[in-house]
This record gives structure tokens, C-alpha cells and sequence, in this order.
């Protein structure tokens, strides 16, 4: 069975924008599915997003989310 990896994620009370507080990694608030550097952001700071993101999925459906990195930039 195939599912929306961003439904998943926007039921587990992950918005579009949402953020750790005291981190510059943030969910994009145009995709579910993108983590966006908000300005000075370091890699920690997305990896534990990511984790994050991660850990709400499984505990709110049981599924552990498996991530495909794109990673953009010079």
C-alpha cells in the first residue's frame, strides 16, 4: 500500500512553516516534504528536523518514514 508521505506528515501536527524552536532548518511552507534553511542553519540542524519529522510519523501511525535527500546548493 502506498502513502502521502506529506499527509502523514501534516496528521502528525507537522504544519507547513513549522520549525524547532531556536533552529533556522524549517519545513517549507510551500511542500510538506522539503526541509528549508531559513538563514544560517547548519547540517545539525536539518538532520534533526529530519529526525524529528521522523519520530512524529512513528509515533503517531507507527511508520517509519524513509527520507530521499536532494541536496541543493553550490
Amino acid at each position: 500500500m502506498k502513502l502521502s508521505a506529506a499527509w502523514l506528515i501534516e496528521h502528525a501536527g507537522i504544519a507547513r512553516g513549522f520549525a524547532i524552536p531556536g533552529s533556522r532548518a524549517a519545513i517549507s511552507p510551500k511542500h510538506t516534504l522539503a526541509i528549508v534553511n531559513s538563514g544560517g542553519a547548519a547540517a545539525r540542524d536539518v538532520v534533526q528536523l529530519a529526525e524529528f519529522v521522523q519520530m512524529r510519523v512513528s509515533q503517531e501511525f507507527g511508520i517509519n518514514l524513509r527520507p530521499e535527500p536532494v541536496i541543493l546548493g553550490p
